[in-house]
């Protein structure tokens, strides 16, 4: 399904791209369905190696960080409040997994 999401997305980026060109009424879509479709793609290679279990990486981060590439490729921006907000609940979920027995 992921493969699936990620060759629909880098089509819209591709049909738009070279159809449109950059007007302001599609640059939008472009360039978001050429991010979201990029991020689908890096989530399809690695699929295999998200799937065994992290010992040292808390379950919740996972998915955090998931949502975190998602926001980024969405709005390059907002990676200066993603990155930080990930390694702060990274931290204190380590420090909360060693506090308790």
């Amino acid at each position: 399904m992921i493969l699936v999401l990620s060759i629909v997305l880098l089509a819209t980026f591709a049909y738009f791209s070279l159809k449109e060109g950059q007007r302001g009424e599609h640059k939008m879509l472009t360039n978001a369905a050429g991010r979201i479709g990029l991020v689908m793609a890096g989530l399809w290679i690695a699929w295999p190696s998200l799937l065994r279990p992290i010992n040292w990486l808390p379950p919740g981060i996972a998915v955090l960080g998931v949502i975190a590439l998602g926001v980024i490729a969405a709005r390059p921006t907002l990676a200066i409040v993603a990155i930080p907000l990930v390694g702060t609940a990274l931290f204190i979920t380590t420090i909360v997994r060693s506090i308790k027995p």
